[in-house]
Protein backbone atom coordinates (compact mmCIF):
# COMPACT_ATOMS: atom_id res chain seq x y z
CA UNK A 1 0.00 0.00 0.00
CA UNK A 2 1.23 3.36 -0.98
CA UNK A 3 2.07 5.67 1.67
CA UNK A 4 -0.14 8.25 2.39
CA UNK A 5 0.86 12.19 2.59
CA UNK A 6 -1.30 14.76 4.06
CA UNK A 7 -0.51 18.26 4.77
CA UNK A 8 -1.52 20.50 8.13
CA UNK A 9 -3.19 23.58 8.30
CA UNK A 10 -0.31 25.53 9.90
CA UNK A 11 1.06 28.65 8.73
CA UNK A 12 4.37 28.13 7.13
CA UNK A 13 7.82 30.31 7.70
CA UNK A 14 8.35 28.82 4.08
CA UNK A 15 7.09 31.67 0.94
CA UNK A 16 5.81 28.86 -1.60
CA UNK A 17 3.15 31.27 -2.91
CA UNK A 18 5.51 34.25 -3.27
CA UNK A 19 4.20 36.37 -0.55
CA UNK A 20 7.97 37.86 -0.73
CA UNK A 21 6.64 40.94 -2.25
CA UNK A 22 4.42 41.68 0.65
CA UNK A 23 7.05 40.72 3.25
CA UNK A 24 9.00 43.75 1.36
CA UNK A 25 6.19 45.87 1.23
CA UNK A 26 5.79 46.32 5.13
CA UNK A 27 9.26 46.29 5.55
CA UNK A 28 9.97 49.33 3.79
CA UNK A 29 6.96 50.79 5.61
CA UNK A 30 8.07 50.11 8.91
CA UNK A 31 11.41 52.48 7.42
CA UNK A 32 9.50 55.66 6.55
CA UNK A 33 9.70 58.09 9.41
CA UNK A 34 6.82 60.19 9.11
CA UNK A 35 4.74 57.31 9.21
CA UNK A 36 5.34 56.35 13.24
CA UNK A 37 3.47 55.10 14.62
CA UNK A 38 1.57 53.35 11.55
CA UNK A 39 -0.78 50.40 11.33
CA UNK A 40 -0.81 48.41 8.16
CA UNK A 41 -3.61 45.90 7.28
CA UNK A 42 -3.38 42.91 5.38
CA UNK A 43 -6.36 41.76 4.28
CA UNK A 44 -7.26 38.21 2.52
CA UNK A 45 -10.46 35.68 3.10
CA UNK A 46 -9.68 33.00 5.80
CA UNK A 47 -7.07 30.68 4.47
CA UNK A 48 -5.53 33.08 2.09
CA UNK A 49 -2.17 33.01 3.99
CA UNK A 50 -2.76 35.81 6.48
CA UNK A 51 -1.10 34.13 8.50
CA UNK A 52 1.85 32.57 6.48
CA UNK A 53 2.35 36.44 5.98
CA UNK A 54 2.47 37.14 9.45
CA UNK A 55 5.19 34.38 10.04
CA UNK A 56 7.69 35.03 7.05
CA UNK A 57 7.68 38.93 8.12
CA UNK A 58 8.21 37.85 12.22
CA UNK A 59 10.95 35.72 10.34
CA UNK A 60 12.25 39.02 8.67
CA UNK A 61 12.20 41.18 11.14
CA UNK A 62 13.51 38.88 14.30
CA UNK A 63 16.93 39.68 14.96
CA UNK A 64 17.23 42.74 13.21
CA UNK A 65 18.82 45.58 15.02
CA UNK A 66 16.65 47.45 17.41
CA UNK A 67 13.39 45.74 15.86
CA UNK A 68 11.40 43.79 18.76
CA UNK A 69 8.21 42.04 17.48
CA UNK A 70 5.52 40.82 19.54
CA UNK A 71 2.86 38.21 18.09
CA UNK A 72 -1.14 38.67 19.58
CA UNK A 73 -4.21 36.59 18.55
CA UNK A 74 -6.74 38.05 20.71
CA UNK A 75 -9.30 34.85 19.54
CA UNK A 76 -7.21 32.46 22.06
CA UNK A 77 -7.52 35.36 25.39
CA UNK A 78 -8.66 33.49 28.30
CA UNK A 79 -10.16 36.50 29.37
CA UNK A 80 -12.80 37.89 26.76
CA UNK A 81 -14.05 39.96 29.34
CA UNK A 82 -11.78 42.16 29.03
CA UNK A 83 -10.02 41.63 25.61
CA UNK A 84 -8.42 45.24 26.07
CA UNK A 85 -6.90 45.11 28.64
CA UNK A 86 -5.68 41.73 27.34
CA UNK A 87 -4.19 43.23 24.79
CA UNK A 88 -2.45 46.35 26.42
CA UNK A 89 -1.23 43.44 29.28
CA UNK A 90 0.02 40.89 26.50
CA UNK A 91 2.60 43.96 24.84
CA UNK A 92 3.69 45.04 28.79
CA UNK A 93 4.25 41.82 29.71
CA UNK A 94 6.85 41.21 26.33
CA UNK A 95 8.57 44.14 26.93
CA UNK A 96 9.27 44.16 30.39
CA UNK A 97 10.43 40.35 29.82
CA UNK A 98 12.44 42.21 27.18
CA UNK A 99 14.50 44.59 28.51
CA UNK A 100 14.18 44.01 32.08
CA UNK A 101 17.57 44.11 32.88
CA UNK A 102 17.34 47.65 32.09
CA UNK A 103 17.15 50.27 35.55
CA UNK A 104 13.98 51.28 36.55
CA UNK A 105 12.25 50.30 33.64
CA UNK A 106 10.77 47.20 35.26
CA UNK A 107 9.15 49.54 38.03
CA UNK A 108 7.97 51.66 35.39
CA UNK A 109 6.02 48.86 32.77
CA UNK A 110 4.85 47.60 36.06
CA UNK A 111 3.19 51.02 37.17
CA UNK A 112 1.57 50.28 33.99
CA UNK A 113 0.22 46.93 34.50
CA UNK A 114 -1.20 48.09 37.78
CA UNK A 115 -3.03 50.57 35.66
CA UNK A 116 -4.46 47.84 33.73
CA UNK A 117 -5.17 45.31 36.51
CA UNK A 118 -7.23 48.09 37.74
CA UNK A 119 -9.38 48.76 34.49
CA UNK A 120 -9.65 44.72 34.51
CA UNK A 121 -11.13 44.15 38.13
CA UNK A 122 -13.49 47.10 37.51
CA UNK A 123 -14.24 45.73 33.84
CA UNK A 124 -15.19 42.57 34.88
CA UNK A 125 -16.93 43.74 38.76
CA UNK A 126 -19.34 45.66 36.08
CA UNK A 127 -19.85 42.67 34.34
CA UNK A 128 -20.96 40.64 37.07
CA UNK A 129 -17.50 38.23 36.70
CA UNK A 130 -16.41 38.87 39.94
CA UNK A 131 -18.09 39.77 43.55
CA UNK A 132 -16.76 42.47 45.98
CA UNK A 133 -18.20 43.73 48.82
CA UNK A 134 -20.23 47.16 48.26
CA UNK A 135 -17.23 49.57 49.48
CA UNK A 136 -14.53 47.74 47.21
CA UNK A 137 -17.29 47.68 44.50
CA UNK A 138 -17.57 51.29 45.00
CA UNK A 139 -13.54 51.77 44.88
CA UNK A 140 -12.94 50.08 41.73
CA UNK A 141 -15.46 51.77 39.75
CA UNK A 142 -14.77 55.38 41.32
CA UNK A 143 -13.27 57.58 38.11
CA UNK A 144 -9.76 58.79 38.62
CA UNK A 145 -7.47 61.76 37.07
CA UNK A 146 -5.11 61.13 35.03
CA UNK A 147 -1.97 61.27 37.40
CA UNK A 148 -3.74 58.42 39.33
CA UNK A 149 -1.61 55.48 38.82
CA UNK A 150 -4.43 52.60 39.02
CA UNK A 151 -6.37 55.14 36.23
CA UNK A 152 -6.25 54.08 32.14
CA UNK A 153 -6.65 57.69 32.04
CA UNK A 154 -3.15 58.48 31.84
CA UNK A 155 -1.67 55.32 30.08
CA UNK A 156 -0.60 56.89 26.75
CA UNK A 157 0.80 59.46 27.77
CA UNK A 158 3.28 57.07 30.27
CA UNK A 159 3.02 54.40 27.71
CA UNK A 160 5.04 56.88 25.23
CA UNK A 161 7.53 58.52 27.42
CA UNK A 162 8.54 54.59 28.37
CA UNK A 163 9.10 54.00 25.00
CA UNK A 164 11.04 57.04 23.64
CA UNK A 165 13.39 56.29 26.83
CA UNK A 166 14.16 52.86 25.44
CA UNK A 167 16.64 54.41 22.83
CA UNK A 168 17.67 50.59 22.05
CA UNK A 169 14.37 50.23 20.67
CA UNK A 170 13.51 51.31 16.98
CA UNK A 171 10.48 49.63 16.25
CA UNK A 172 7.90 47.74 18.18
CA UNK A 173 6.20 45.57 15.90
CA UNK A 174 2.52 44.08 16.94
CA UNK A 175 1.45 41.20 14.75
CA UNK A 176 -2.34 40.52 15.33
CA UNK A 177 -3.93 37.91 13.81
CA UNK A 178 -7.06 35.78 13.63
CA UNK A 179 -8.64 39.31 14.24
CA UNK A 180 -11.87 37.99 11.74
CA UNK A 181 -12.16 34.93 14.12
CA UNK A 182 -13.05 37.27 17.41
CA UNK A 183 -16.87 38.37 17.96
CA UNK A 184 -17.92 41.81 17.45
CA UNK A 185 -17.11 43.29 20.97
CA UNK A 186 -13.53 41.43 20.95
CA UNK A 187 -12.92 43.10 17.60
CA UNK A 188 -13.74 46.19 18.84
CA UNK A 189 -11.44 45.97 22.17
CA UNK A 190 -8.72 44.89 20.36
CA UNK A 191 -9.05 48.27 18.04
CA UNK A 192 -9.36 50.27 21.28
CA UNK A 193 -6.62 49.23 22.35
CA UNK A 194 -4.55 49.98 19.86
CA UNK A 195 -6.22 53.20 18.75
CA UNK A 196 -6.62 54.83 22.37
CA UNK A 197 -3.58 53.07 24.12
CA UNK A 198 -0.54 51.95 22.09
CA UNK A 199 -0.23 53.45 19.23
CA UNK A 200 2.12 56.13 19.97
CA UNK A 201 5.34 57.13 18.28
CA UNK A 202 7.77 53.78 17.63
CA UNK A 203 4.75 51.26 17.34
CA UNK A 204 3.60 49.05 14.24
CA UNK A 205 0.46 47.38 14.53
CA UNK A 206 0.01 44.72 11.87
CA UNK A 207 -3.45 43.55 11.42
CA UNK A 208 -4.02 40.21 9.56
CA UNK A 209 -7.43 39.92 8.90
CA UNK A 210 -10.32 39.72 6.69
CA UNK A 211 -11.52 43.11 6.43
CA UNK A 212 -15.32 42.66 5.56
CA UNK A 213 -15.86 40.31 8.10
CA UNK A 214 -14.20 43.10 10.66
CA UNK A 215 -16.28 45.75 9.61
CA UNK A 216 -19.53 43.63 10.14
CA UNK A 217 -18.24 42.88 13.62
CA UNK A 218 -17.85 47.02 13.99
CA UNK A 219 -20.83 46.95 12.87
CA UNK A 220 -22.69 44.51 14.88
CA UNK A 221 -21.20 46.11 18.01
CA UNK A 222 -22.42 49.44 17.46
CA UNK A 223 -25.87 48.62 15.89
CA UNK A 224 -27.43 49.81 19.03
CA UNK A 225 -26.12 52.95 18.33
CA UNK A 226 -28.38 53.47 14.95
CA UNK A 227 -24.68 54.69 12.62
CA UNK A 228 -23.40 51.24 12.45
CA UNK A 229 -24.06 51.01 8.57
CA UNK A 230 -22.53 54.45 8.61
CA UNK A 231 -19.52 54.37 11.16
CA UNK A 232 -18.13 50.88 10.30
CA UNK A 233 -16.19 51.98 7.16
CA UNK A 234 -14.62 54.90 8.68
CA UNK A 235 -14.15 53.60 11.55
CA UNK A 236 -11.63 51.39 10.53
CA UNK A 237 -9.89 53.42 7.94
CA UNK A 238 -9.08 55.75 10.58
CA UNK A 239 -7.61 52.59 12.43
CA UNK A 240 -5.51 51.13 9.16
CA UNK A 241 -3.36 53.78 7.93
CA UNK A 242 -1.27 51.23 5.17
CA UNK A 243 -4.08 48.52 3.78
CA UNK A 244 -2.43 45.70 1.88
CA UNK A 245 -4.08 42.75 0.04
CA UNK A 246 -2.96 39.69 -0.56
CA UNK A 247 -3.16 38.69 -3.82
CA UNK A 248 -5.70 35.73 -5.61
CA UNK A 249 -3.63 32.92 -6.26
CA UNK A 250 -4.20 32.18 -10.35
CA UNK A 251 -3.92 28.57 -12.27
CA UNK A 252 -0.19 29.10 -12.71
CA UNK A 253 0.56 30.17 -8.95
CA UNK A 254 -1.65 27.28 -8.33
CA UNK A 255 -0.49 24.50 -9.83
CA UNK A 256 3.48 26.18 -8.55
CA UNK A 257 1.97 25.57 -4.66
CA UNK A 258 0.72 22.02 -5.46
CA UNK A 259 3.92 20.77 -6.61
CA UNK A 260 5.85 22.26 -4.19
CA UNK A 261 3.67 20.66 -1.17
CA UNK A 262 3.66 17.63 -3.07
CA UNK A 263 7.80 17.48 -3.29
CA UNK A 264 7.82 18.43 0.00
CA UNK A 265 7.31 14.42 0.87
CA UNK A 266 9.02 13.31 -2.36
CA UNK A 267 12.71 14.38 -1.82
CA UNK A 268 15.18 15.26 1.08
CA UNK A 269 14.85 18.17 3.14
CA UNK A 270 18.45 19.60 1.17
CA UNK A 271 16.97 19.29 -2.02
CA UNK A 272 13.29 20.10 -1.06
CA UNK A 273 14.94 23.69 -0.30
CA UNK A 274 17.29 23.71 -3.06
CA UNK A 275 14.05 23.32 -5.32
CA UNK A 276 11.88 26.33 -3.38
CA UNK A 277 14.81 28.76 -3.60
CA UNK A 278 14.79 27.87 -7.18
CA UNK A 279 11.30 29.24 -7.05
CA UNK A 280 11.65 32.41 -5.24
CA UNK A 281 14.68 33.31 -7.17
CA UNK A 282 12.68 32.76 -10.86
CA UNK A 283 9.78 34.22 -9.11
CA UNK A 284 11.63 37.80 -7.60
CA UNK A 285 13.22 37.55 -11.43
CA UNK A 286 9.64 37.43 -12.89
CA UNK A 287 10.32 34.55 -14.56
CA UNK A 288 7.56 32.03 -15.61
CA UNK A 289 6.76 29.30 -15.12
CA UNK A 290 8.05 29.47 -12.28
CA UNK A 291 9.19 25.79 -12.04
CA UNK A 292 10.98 25.51 -15.34
CA UNK A 293 15.01 25.09 -15.68
CA UNK A 294 14.96 22.70 -13.46
CA UNK A 295 17.85 20.54 -14.89
CA UNK A 296 20.42 21.90 -13.06
CA UNK A 297 18.76 20.43 -9.65
CA UNK A 298 19.78 17.60 -7.71
CA UNK A 299 16.09 16.78 -7.70
CA UNK A 300 12.78 17.58 -9.47
CA UNK A 301 9.40 16.72 -9.42
CA UNK A 302 8.50 13.91 -11.71
CA UNK A 303 5.78 14.59 -14.71
CA UNK A 304 3.64 12.85 -12.86
CA UNK A 305 3.72 15.31 -10.09
CA UNK A 306 3.39 18.08 -12.18
CA UNK A 307 0.31 16.85 -14.17
CA UNK A 308 -1.36 16.21 -11.34
CA UNK A 309 -0.80 19.90 -9.74
CA UNK A 310 -1.61 21.23 -13.08
CA UNK A 311 -5.09 19.36 -13.49
CA UNK A 312 -5.97 20.02 -9.61
CA UNK A 313 -5.26 23.77 -10.51
CA UNK A 314 -7.06 24.04 -13.21
CA UNK A 315 -10.09 22.09 -12.36
CA UNK A 316 -10.48 23.78 -8.68
CA UNK A 317 -13.27 25.96 -8.86
CA UNK A 318 -12.23 29.94 -8.20
CA UNK A 319 -12.79 29.92 -4.52
CA UNK A 320 -10.99 27.32 -3.92
CA UNK A 321 -7.87 27.45 -6.29
CA UNK A 322 -7.18 30.65 -4.76
CA UNK A 323 -6.80 29.77 -0.97
CA UNK A 324 -4.21 28.00 0.03
CA UNK A 325 -6.17 26.30 2.50
CA UNK A 326 -8.82 24.83 0.20
CA UNK A 327 -5.83 23.44 -1.83
CA UNK A 328 -4.30 21.57 1.15
CA UNK A 329 -7.77 20.34 2.30
CA UNK A 330 -8.33 18.99 -1.18
CA UNK A 331 -4.83 17.06 -1.43
CA UNK A 332 -5.70 15.63 2.15
CA UNK A 333 -9.07 14.50 0.88
CA UNK A 334 -7.45 13.17 -2.29
CA UNK A 335 -5.29 11.07 0.03
CA UNK A 336 -7.64 9.81 1.49
CA UNK A 337 -9.78 8.74 -0.64
CA UNK A 338 -6.83 7.13 -2.66
CA UNK A 339 -5.94 4.88 0.69
CA UNK A 340 -9.86 4.19 1.27
CA UNK A 341 -9.76 2.71 -2.55
CA UNK A 342 -6.70 0.92 -2.03
CA UNK A 343 -7.35 -0.62 0.99
CA UNK A 344 -11.09 -2.27 -0.30
CA UNK A 345 -8.97 -3.52 -3.35
CA UNK A 346 -10.12 -1.09 -5.63
CA UNK A 347 -7.44 -0.62 -8.66
CA UNK A 348 -7.95 3.16 -9.98
CA UNK A 349 -5.61 5.52 -11.31
CA UNK A 350 -5.31 8.67 -9.29
CA UNK A 351 -5.60 11.23 -12.09
CA UNK A 352 -9.18 9.21 -12.92
CA UNK A 353 -10.33 10.01 -8.88
CA UNK A 354 -9.00 13.81 -9.07
CA UNK A 355 -10.79 14.12 -11.99
CA UNK A 356 -14.07 12.03 -10.22
CA UNK A 357 -13.58 14.03 -6.91
CA UNK A 358 -13.89 17.54 -8.97
CA UNK A 359 -17.11 16.98 -10.37
CA UNK A 360 -17.94 15.95 -7.13
CA UNK A 361 -16.79 18.77 -5.62
CA UNK A 362 -18.32 21.18 -8.25
CA UNK A 363 -21.79 22.58 -7.58
CA UNK A 364 -24.96 20.82 -9.14
CA UNK A 365 -25.69 17.10 -9.09
CA UNK A 366 -23.37 16.31 -12.07
CA UNK A 367 -21.89 13.97 -9.91
CA UNK A 368 -25.02 12.52 -8.21
CA UNK A 369 -26.31 11.59 -11.82
CA UNK A 370 -22.97 9.79 -12.10
CA UNK A 371 -23.19 7.71 -9.39
CA UNK A 372 -27.02 6.70 -9.97
CA UNK A 373 -26.59 5.20 -13.48
CA UNK A 374 -25.49 1.55 -13.73
CA UNK A 375 -22.45 0.59 -15.94
CA UNK A 376 -23.78 -0.16 -19.25
CA UNK A 377 -25.72 3.49 -18.78
CA UNK A 378 -23.46 5.22 -17.66
CA UNK A 379 -20.89 4.16 -20.23
CA UNK A 380 -23.23 5.77 -22.39
CA UNK A 381 -23.25 9.27 -21.17
CA UNK A 382 -19.92 9.70 -20.43
CA UNK A 383 -19.37 8.85 -24.20
CA UNK A 384 -21.85 11.64 -24.77
CA UNK A 385 -20.58 13.79 -22.64
CA UNK A 386 -17.01 14.09 -23.06
CA UNK A 387 -17.59 14.18 -26.58
CA UNK A 388 -20.08 17.47 -26.34
CA UNK A 389 -17.24 18.69 -23.35
CA UNK A 390 -14.65 18.35 -27.11
CA UNK A 391 -16.88 19.92 -29.19
CA UNK A 392 -17.47 16.44 -31.19
CA UNK A 393 -20.89 16.87 -30.22
CA UNK A 394 -22.71 19.76 -30.35
CA UNK A 395 -25.65 18.37 -28.23
CA UNK A 396 -25.56 18.87 -24.48
CA UNK A 397 -26.99 15.46 -22.94
CA UNK A 398 -30.06 16.05 -20.79
CA UNK A 399 -28.81 15.13 -17.40
CA UNK A 400 -25.96 17.11 -17.30
CA UNK A 401 -25.20 20.89 -16.89
CA UNK A 402 -23.64 23.43 -19.06
CA UNK A 403 -21.03 24.28 -16.71
CA UNK A 404 -19.56 20.54 -16.82
CA UNK A 405 -18.33 21.13 -20.11
CA UNK A 406 -14.77 22.11 -19.17
CA UNK A 407 -14.95 19.17 -17.14
CA UNK A 408 -15.67 16.84 -19.45
CA UNK A 409 -12.83 17.91 -21.50
CA UNK A 410 -10.46 17.47 -19.59
CA UNK A 411 -8.28 14.58 -19.06
CA UNK A 412 -8.19 11.49 -18.32
CA UNK A 413 -10.88 9.89 -20.46
CA UNK A 414 -13.37 8.26 -18.34
CA UNK A 415 -14.93 6.08 -20.71
CA UNK A 416 -12.71 3.11 -20.12
CA UNK A 417 -11.75 3.17 -16.83
CA UNK A 418 -13.12 1.15 -14.41
CA UNK A 419 -15.34 3.86 -11.96
CA UNK A 420 -17.66 1.86 -10.99
CA UNK A 421 -16.63 0.44 -7.63
CA UNK A 422 -14.87 3.94 -6.81
CA UNK A 423 -18.10 5.93 -7.73
CA UNK A 424 -20.14 3.26 -4.76
CA UNK A 425 -17.45 4.24 -2.34
CA UNK A 426 -17.27 7.50 -2.78
CA UNK A 427 -21.27 7.87 -2.51
CA UNK A 428 -20.87 6.20 1.12
CA UNK A 429 -18.72 9.06 2.42
CA UNK A 430 -19.09 12.46 3.48
CA UNK A 431 -19.01 14.61 0.27
CA UNK A 432 -16.36 17.01 -0.06
CA UNK A 433 -18.19 19.75 -0.02
CA UNK A 434 -20.12 19.30 2.89
CA UNK A 435 -16.79 17.85 4.83
CA UNK A 436 -15.04 21.28 3.55
CA UNK A 437 -17.08 22.72 6.05
CA UNK A 438 -17.31 20.24 9.69
CA UNK A 439 -14.60 19.89 11.94
CA UNK A 440 -13.29 16.10 12.91
CA UNK A 441 -15.99 15.50 15.44
CA UNK A 442 -18.71 16.35 13.06
CA UNK A 443 -17.70 13.96 10.40
CA UNK A 444 -17.50 11.17 13.02
CA UNK A 445 -21.46 12.33 14.06
CA UNK A 446 -22.66 12.02 10.42
CA UNK A 447 -21.01 8.81 9.87
CA UNK A 448 -22.36 7.58 12.79
CA UNK A 449 -25.77 8.57 12.46
CA UNK A 450 -25.67 7.19 8.81
CA UNK A 451 -24.19 3.92 9.92
CA UNK A 452 -25.69 0.42 10.65
CA UNK A 453 -24.67 0.70 14.39
CA UNK A 454 -27.44 1.21 16.46
CA UNK A 455 -25.32 2.46 19.55
CA UNK A 456 -23.27 3.98 17.66
CA UNK A 457 -26.23 6.14 16.41
CA UNK A 458 -28.05 6.51 19.22
CA UNK A 459 -24.79 7.93 21.14
CA UNK A 460 -24.36 10.23 18.06
CA UNK A 461 -28.53 11.12 18.40
CA UNK A 462 -27.56 12.71 22.05
CA UNK A 463 -24.80 14.40 21.20
CA UNK A 464 -25.52 16.45 17.85
CA UNK A 465 -28.78 17.11 19.26
CA UNK A 466 -27.37 18.85 22.84
CA UNK A 467 -24.90 20.91 20.63
CA UNK A 468 -25.89 24.56 19.36
CA UNK A 469 -28.47 24.96 16.41
CA UNK A 470 -25.49 25.89 13.87
CA UNK A 471 -23.32 23.14 14.38
CA UNK A 472 -26.97 20.29 14.30
CA UNK A 473 -27.74 22.23 11.48
CA UNK A 474 -24.03 21.36 9.63
CA UNK A 475 -24.29 17.73 10.51
CA UNK A 476 -28.38 18.01 8.67
CA UNK A 477 -26.74 19.62 5.46
CA UNK A 478 -24.39 16.77 5.50
CA UNK A 479 -26.82 14.21 6.49
CA UNK A 480 -29.12 15.27 3.85
CA UNK A 481 -26.11 15.55 1.05
CA UNK A 482 -25.14 11.86 1.65
CA UNK A 483 -28.94 10.56 1.66
CA UNK A 484 -29.40 12.24 -1.91
CA UNK A 485 -26.37 9.16 -3.17
CA UNK A 486 -27.22 6.70 -0.78
CA UNK A 487 -29.59 3.65 -1.03
CA UNK A 488 -29.56 2.58 2.15
CA UNK A 489 -31.25 5.45 3.84
CA UNK A 490 -33.07 3.90 6.84
CA UNK A 491 -30.31 4.66 9.57
CA UNK A 492 -29.59 8.26 8.10
CA UNK A 493 -33.68 9.31 8.28
CA UNK A 494 -33.91 7.92 11.51
CA UNK A 495 -31.23 10.15 12.74
CA UNK A 496 -32.62 12.97 11.06
CA UNK A 497 -36.43 12.24 12.21
CA UNK A 498 -34.64 12.65 15.56
CA UNK A 499 -33.24 15.78 15.26
CA UNK A 500 -36.00 17.43 13.85
CA UNK A 501 -37.89 15.69 17.03
CA UNK A 502 -35.68 17.57 19.16
CA UNK A 503 -34.89 20.60 17.18
CA UNK A 504 -37.87 22.75 16.38
CA UNK A 505 -35.82 25.56 14.23
CA UNK A 506 -34.35 22.39 11.65
CA UNK A 507 -38.06 20.50 10.88
CA UNK A 508 -38.38 22.89 8.02
CA UNK A 509 -34.89 22.57 6.44
CA UNK A 510 -35.27 18.50 7.20
CA UNK A 511 -38.59 18.28 5.24
CA UNK A 512 -37.47 19.78 2.38
CA UNK A 513 -34.30 17.97 2.29
CA UNK A 514 -35.96 14.06 2.43
CA UNK A 515 -38.10 15.73 -0.46
CA UNK A 516 -35.31 16.33 -2.43
CA UNK A 517 -33.93 12.46 -1.41
CA UNK A 518 -37.25 10.98 -1.75
CA UNK A 519 -35.96 8.97 -4.43
CA UNK A 520 -33.65 6.86 -1.55
CA UNK A 521 -36.83 6.50 0.57
CA UNK A 522 -37.54 3.28 1.79
CA UNK A 523 -41.42 2.36 2.74
CA UNK A 524 -40.30 1.94 6.80
CA UNK A 525 -38.96 5.45 6.66
CA UNK A 526 -42.02 6.59 4.46
CA UNK A 527 -43.72 5.33 7.91
CA UNK A 528 -41.74 7.24 10.09
CA UNK A 529 -42.18 10.15 8.49
CA UNK A 530 -45.91 10.25 8.71
CA UNK A 531 -46.16 8.78 12.22
CA UNK A 532 -44.27 12.15 13.30
CA UNK A 533 -45.48 14.62 15.36
CA UNK A 534 -44.16 17.15 13.49
CA UNK A 535 -46.72 19.49 11.28
CA UNK A 536 -43.61 19.59 8.64
CA UNK A 537 -43.09 16.07 8.19
CA UNK A 538 -46.54 15.27 8.48
CA UNK A 539 -46.89 17.56 5.47
CA UNK A 540 -43.90 15.98 3.50
CA UNK A 541 -45.93 12.56 4.12
CA UNK A 542 -48.53 13.87 2.03
CA UNK A 543 -46.87 15.22 -0.85
CA UNK A 544 -45.36 11.42 -0.94
CA UNK A 545 -48.62 9.89 -0.53
CA UNK A 546 -49.40 11.79 -4.06
CA UNK A 547 -45.65 11.61 -5.43
CA UNK A 548 -45.30 9.92 -9.12
CA UNK A 549 -41.58 9.56 -8.93
CA UNK A 550 -40.72 7.30 -6.45
CA UNK A 551 -41.41 3.83 -5.50
CA UNK A 552 -44.91 2.80 -5.13
CA UNK A 553 -43.98 0.73 -1.90
CA UNK A 554 -42.98 4.02 -0.72
CA UNK A 555 -46.28 6.22 -1.91
CA UNK A 556 -48.25 3.60 -0.10
CA UNK A 557 -46.90 3.46 2.75
CA UNK A 558 -47.24 7.27 3.02
CA UNK A 559 -50.66 6.79 1.85
CA UNK A 560 -51.24 3.96 4.39
CA UNK A 561 -50.33 6.32 7.17
CA UNK A 562 -52.34 9.14 5.74
CA UNK A 563 -55.29 6.73 6.00
CA UNK A 564 -54.69 5.91 9.35
CA UNK A 565 -56.48 2.53 10.55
Amino acid sequence: MSEMRLWDDNPTGVDLLGFASIVDTVVTTLEIPYLDPVTIGIAAPWGGGKSTVLRLLHKELDGQDGYRVIRLDPWEFDDQFDVRGGVIGEVLQDLLTAYKAQDGLPDRINGLLERVSWSRVAASLSKGSLVAQSADLVEALTPRSKSDPRSLAGFRKEFASLLKDLTQLKRLVVLVDDLDRCLPDAVMATLEAIKLFLSVEKVAFVLAADQDMVRESIAASLDATGRSERFAHRYLEKIVQVPLSLPRIGADEAATFITLLLSAHECSPEHYTRLVEHAQQRRAAGQSPVLSDLQNLPWQPDVASLALADRLATGLSADRSGSPRSIKRFLNAFALRTRIAESQGISIDPSVIVKLMLLEDSPGKDFETLVKLQDAARSELLAHWQAWGKGERDDRPDQVSEASRHWAASEPDLTTAPIGPYLSLAASLVSLTAAASLTQEQVTWVSHLAGQSEPHRRTAQQEVTARPVTEQQAVVEALLERGRREQQSEPLVESLLYIANATEDLRRRIADGLWDMRSNLTPASALDIADSDSGELRDLAARLAEATDIDPMVREAAKLEQEGP
